[in-house]
């Protein structure tokens, strides 16, 4: 296979033989049958490139201008011979905040085509588990962008799970440490912005699954995949709610943060009062002691030490006391 073009990825599935990874030069758009799936993967938003794609699969009328905005929120266009619509899908690293990965679908009849910038991991995870001979031959394009589809609402739970990671670690280090207050409220900021723009992100997808479901449009209701949307949209309500509780989770963490202050303030006004008790008590010997009057005591060239020693005792005393009462 001669690759001339590195962000090109072609991928014919062949349900009467072994799935393969294909040169878009070899790609005869006349003998795609119902037996056989191409999925071209673009990986670069190139306008040349785009160009050339749609050339070969005979697209016409590809929306490149439409393709090429990455800003552009998911959308949902159908034209004569395919649909294109748009998702934002989420790079997730470990200890970091979630990434947005716009990628762009182009649906005709037993084609499919993705663009976006750069590699997608659950397309490479995809990919990497079915090696080898499939039956997404015998699937219709509608099915395959279902599973796609699919992969991409996944991707928001990983992001999920990897924010309560954070929040876990964040639970443990208010329990086992005094964090500083400003390290906490940033963590807590990082936190709820990170959930609050998987929100954003996902709660525009909810136009495009449902025009999938609608019954004029006729690419999915007169194929054999509506089910599969159905359960999509099932799916993406999942994810809708599984952030929203995200969002109760770490505002538990705070809840947490301020109990575990109050507790220490707690702490902290208790031993004042001991401490104030036995300076207290101390006073009040060094007061009778410093009273106008007569003692043999006084006269004692080691009495100055003797009372040192039994105040020192008393605080003793005081101090076993109130670790027994568990006040300190």
């Amino acid at each position: 296979m001669n690759d001339e073009n590195p962000q090109i990825r072609a991928y014919l599935y062949n349900a009467n033989g072994s799935d393969e990874r294909i040169d878009l030069e070899e790609i005869d758009f006349a003998s795609l049958g119902e037996d056989k799936l191409l999925w071209v993967n673009v990986l670069k938003r190139e306008e040349e490139t785009l160009r050339q794609v749609a050339a070969r699969l005979n697209v016409q009328h590809l929306p490149i201008s439409a393709i090429l905005k990455e800003s552009s929120r998911p959308k949902l266009d159908s034209f004569e011979d395919f649909f294109r619509f748009r998702v934002n899908s989420v790079l997730t690293a470990k200890g970091e905040s979630p990434t947005k990965v716009p990628i762009d679908f182009v649906v005709g009849q037993n084609f499919i085509i993705t663009v976006h910038e750069g590699e997608v991991g659950y397309f490479e995870e995809f990919r990497q588990r079915d090696k080898g001979e499939t039956q997404f031959g015998e699937l219709d394009a509608e099915s395959f962008v279902a599973t796609l589809v699919d992969l991409h609402i996944v991707s928001y739970f990983r992001a999920l799970d990897e924010i309560e990671k954070r929040v876990d670690k964040l639970d443990a280090n208010v329990l086992k440490k005094d964090i500083e207050t400003d390290e906490f409220l940033a963590s807590m900021v990082q936190l709820r912005a990170d959930v609050s723009k998987l929100r954003r992100w996902l709660m525009p997808h909810r136009d495009v699954i449902y025009a999938f479901l609608r019954a004029d449009f006729q690419q999915i209701s007169e194929s054999d995949s509506v089910e599969q949307y159905k359960l999509l949209a099932g799916h993406f309500e999942n994810a809708v709610e599984s952030i929203e509780s995200s969002r109760e989770t770490v505002l538990s963490v705070f809840d947490l943060y301020a109990t575990k202050s109050a507790q220490l303030m707690n702490v902290f006004i208790q031993r004042l009062t001991f401490l104030t008790l036995v300076v207290g008590t101390l006073s009040v010997v060094a007061g009778i002691l410093g009273m106008n009057y007569k003692v043999d005591f006084f006269e004692s060239p080691s009495g100055f030490w003797i009372t040192i020693a039994g105040m020192a005792l008393i605080a003793l005393g005081l101090t076993i006391f109130a670790r027994y009462k568990r006040w300190i």
